[in-house]
């Protein structure tokens, strides 16, 4: 999935700064997980812990980090006769009876009401028919809690890919691109068992610090003050599918709740202060931008006040960043990783 600030390409860099502590560790916790790629990758070793505040992200990884392997739908199969996955790709939408308002295709698709087209007609309308099926085998007990996130984690996971946007949803294009015309058919997660009592949240963190505990925390939290509900929104509604209140060119939800501190250069200090404070766990990694709202300083100077100041290292990942008009370098974008001993 594209996700602004996606960690599939560090992995290796953060797993090399907890190698030292590896062997004596049980307790892996990730508590921004976004689309939870460490919280997947680091599954083969530790007993998982994830959060995040934003419901599409909690699906995926209820279908990825509590599951144990793709389920097998035992008892949905005798009724449909076959895989999910592959009823809903065969699925015929245009001969579908809806059984409620199609809410996607009514407001991201263009009608003679919307001028949105973050989705053609048909792959808005598959979302919608996909979304009203799993809801209904989930209401007829034909599916458990988990098979049923599994699915919708599957359905959340194809909708970028034919998603008409530069790269969030905080605008669609104004013409086609030519991923919008392909077909959105519903992919399936691959699911790591690691025999342990893995658990996932949909929690603000300094809420959900105070009643978890284990050896290492990772963090990860937003760098800049663009809330991630605004970049994502269309994600979040194919997720709740709860008919939101909707607003502006865009349609963004009216979601208050789902605002971060960690976006606010006026609270973002206090926030992962007390989140550093009130943490029980024994080795702490912080992943975060020098370009981000805490500056270099300021997250070593908390690190340490809560922390052993001995035990602080800090490694620099750079990237390079071009002007889009030359290829003169603007300057230096590192990625910091901070581990520090409480």
């Amino acid at each position: 999935m594209r996700y602004i600030g996606s960690k599939t390409n560090l992995l290796d860099d953060i797993s090399s700064v907890i190698d030292p502590f590896k062997s004596n560790t049980r307790v892996f916790c990730d508590l921004f997980s976004g689309t939870g790629s460490v919280g997947r990758y680091f599954k083969k070793d530790f007993q998982i812990i994830s959060n995040d505040l934003l419901y599409f992200s909690y699906v995926i990884q209820k279908a990825t980090i509590e599951n144990q392997g793709e389920p097998n739908y035992q008892k949905l199969k005798k009724v449909i006769g076959k895989d999910p996955f592959l009823y809903l790709i065969e699925l015929n939408v245009s001969k579908y009876e809806f059984q409620k308002p199609t809410f996607i295709h009514d407001n991201y698709s263009p009608t003679e009401n919307c001028l949105r087209q973050y989705l053609t007609n048909e792959n808005a309308l598959r979302i919608d028919a996909f979304r009203q099926i799993i809801n209904s085998w989930r209401d007829q007990k034909l599916i458990n809690e988990l098979e049923y996130f599994y699915l919708l984690a599957g359905i959340i996971e194809s909708v970028p890919f034919v998603s008409n946007i530069a790269g969030t949803y905080g605008a669609y294009l104004k013409g086609w691109d030519n991923r919008s015309h392909k077909r959105l058919d519903p992919v399936k997660y691959p699911v790591t068992n690691n025999d342990k009592q893995n658990k996932s949240y949909n929690q603000d963190v300094n809420d959900l610090i105070k009643v978890i505990e284990g050896d290492i925390l990772y963090l990860d939290p937003p760098y800049n003050g663009r809330q991630y509900i605004s970049n994502y929104h269309l994600l979040e509604t194919v997720a709740r599918y709860d008919n939101p209140e909707i607003r502006g060119v865009t349609g963004i939800r009216n979601d208050p709740d789902a605002s971060s501190d960690y976006c606010k250069k006026n609270k973002v200090s206090t926030a992962f202060e007390q989140l550093i404070e009130e943490s029980k766990f024994k080795y702490i990694v912080v992943s975060y931008s020098n370009e981000g709202l805490m500056s270099e300083e300021e997250i070593s100077e908390i690190l340490k006040k809560h922390g052993n100041p001995k035990k602080l290292k800090i490694k620099k990942i750079p990237y390079r960043r071009y002007k889009r008009t030359s290829d003169v370098i603007k300057n230096t974008l590192n990625e910091l990783l901070f581990t520090i001993e409480k």
